[in-house]
């Protein structure tokens, strides 16, 4: 008795030299190794190129969702940051301030906070206890049943 492998070969024997110069056709059709080795010797001179190559293929294109999220959240940054920075501009074209207006406005908030505090009392305050008493103390007026 014939196995089932037996049976299919007899059956597509007849495809066999169709398939044959298929294989020939493609073969002549695609690119042969000399220009492959041509283009690996230039590779190698330009070793950049293909360490680029396999940092995109490796780190960057499987996770592009990722990364084009991350350059989403700089940009935004980046737009808040400059939309940000033009307070410091105006007030660095604000002119200086003369020391005398300085000290006028100086004894101007002086004035101001001695209306605003009352005046303390002329007694002292009491200091702070150094060693406050411990807290587990039983007192003697607590009744037990």
């Amino acid at each position: 008795m014939k196995t089932p492998r037996e049976i299919l070969l007899t059956r597509h024997e007849s495809a066999n030299p169709k398939l044959d110069h298929i294989r020939r056709t493609a073969l002549s059709a695609a690119p042969s190794t000399a220009p492959r080795a041509a283009r690996n010797a230039r590779r190698k001179s330009l070793w950049p190129v293909p360490a680029a190559q396999a940092v995109w293929q490796e780190l960057i294109r499987p996770c592009r969702r990722a990364w084009a999220g991350m350059v989403a959240l700089w940009l935004v940054m980046w737009g808040i940051n400059w939309g940000l920075s033009d307070a410091p501009k105006t007030a660095s074209s604000a002119r200086p301030v003369s020391a005398p207006a300085m000290f006028e406005a100086l004894e101007e908030q002086r004035r101001l906070l001695a209306e605003l505090v009352p005046p303390s009392s002329s007694q002292p305050a009491e200091p702070p206890r150094r060693n406050p008493p411990p807290r587990n103390d039983r007192h003697p007026g607590i009744l037990t049943m």
